[in-house]
């Protein structure tokens, strides 16, 4: 069947009595006004299953009449392909595909559209531009990056994501953080905006928008000589918990991920210090003049976390936030122990595969020894796995 000769052809005149089929069909354009054949990578295809096609697996007259009917539209308007995998038993639909005519897309789905009385929508991309266009006064900023960022809830119209960031408005000069406009202004969702603070500042540029601090969790003994960085929770309460000797004169701080090598989180604004509730606070103001006003205070600092490429980049940016952080034998060489007994996990099972080796990370420790023995064993270990 030729592009031309799809033209023409009339609504079969069984398909308004066929509801199943003429659903089947009408996913299709649903799907196609989502993402239309254009932006496509892959062919659009649907697979006919008995929970959204009931009737056809039913093994009956009706069924098969209505599985010829299906396969009367193959080669004329769909292109309709059989499971070659399907169990001598099965109904013959049973995990069959459904496509647009294969070499003649086009001309298929406007005859759909016209068989369904379904007009081809302009793009989603097409209908924000117009929107906002539209919009535009209600912006003291410039729209110009709302229009070319185009974002996208699943379940919200055009008109609808626009009035939300309209409502950002409202609340410009109170303060609020980035998350508490997002949730106000985005049905709850407080994450919205993570990605788009630029974005705000173009519509909104007077608008006042309050950090939001890392939060530091430090656990101070009775007597400190040394500061411990934890990369996990759980290993970092574990050890504030521990009477072991190798931490009883140890500050340790949860790092909370790179959350805790931000630059940020030595500035007074950027970060606030909570204390485990047993701390001893005869140490506090010493360890935040050293942490907030950089005083010198001599404590070796160190750093432990998992036995992985991630922990190292941790450690090379606290090196950069702190200076001569150095990575911690005591916790380590337990890992290096499972290491070496093959005890460790690949970054596959891990899901770690987008870890980045960090070369040099400026520690002798963890360039000599360390990242070495990663490198040969091809396994990693989370903290986790060695208590101290």
């Amino acid at each position: 069947m030729t592009n031309g000769q799809l033209d023409g052809l009339p609504v079969p005149p069984w398909l308004h009595e066929e509801p199943e089929i003429r659903d089947l069909l009408d996913s299709l354009l649903t799907r196609l006004d989502k993402t239309p054949l254009a932006e496509r990578k892959q062919a659009l295809t649907v697979r006919l299953s008995k929970k959204h096609q009931p009737n056809l697996f039913k093994n009956s007259e009706a069924s098969d009449c209505s599985w010829g009917l299906l396969m009367s539209l193959s080669g004329v308007v769909l292109t309709v392909t059989e499971n070659p995998k399907r169990k001598p038993f099965d109904p013959v639909c049973a995990g069959a595909t459904v496509r647009l005519l294969a070499g003649a897309e086009e001309a298929a789905e406007a005859l759909l559209r016209r068989w369904l009385d379904r007009p081809c929508l302009p793009s989603y991309s097409a209908r924000w531009a117009a929107v906002v266009a539209a919009g535009d006064q209600l912006f003291p900023g410039a729209t110009t990056e709302l229009i070319r960022r185009v974002p996208k809830l699943a379940d919200k119209t055009p008109r609808e994501l626009l009035s939300a960031f309209v409502c950002i408005g409202a609340y410009q000069e109170e303060g609020l953080t980035l998350r508490q406009l997002s949730a106000r202004c985005f049905w709850g969702n407080s994450k919205f905006l993570d990605s788009r603070e630029d974005l705000v500042r173009s519509l909104f540029p007077q608008i006042i928008i309050a950090p939001r601090p890392v939060i530091i969790h430090v656990y101070l003994p009775a007597q400190l000589t040394d500061v411990l960085f934890i990369e996990n929770q759980d290993t970092y309460l574990q050890t504030a918990a521990s009477d072991s000797a190798a931490v009883d004169r140890h500050a340790l701080i949860y790092v909370s991920g790179f959350k805790g090598a931000a630059a940020r989180i030595r500035d007074p604004q950027g970060a606030l210090v909570h204390f485990h509730a047993v701390s001893d606070p005869r140490h506090q103001k010493q360890f935040l003049d050293w942490w907030f006003s950089r005083n010198e205070a001599n404590w070796p600092v160190w750093f432990w976390g998992d036995l992985d490429f991630s922990g190292f980049m941790i450690l090379k940016a606290l090196r950069g936030v702190f200076g001569d952080v150095s990575a911690w034998p005591a916790g380590y060489l337990p890992m290096l122990d499972l290491l070496a007994k093959s005890a460790g996990h690949s970054a596959e099972n891990g899901n770690k595969g987008g870890q980045i080796d960090p070369g040099d990370t400026g520690c002798a420790y963890a360039d000599g020894v360390l990242l070495p023995a990663l490198r040969s064993s091809g396994l990693l270990v989370d903290q986790e796995a060695v208590s101290i």
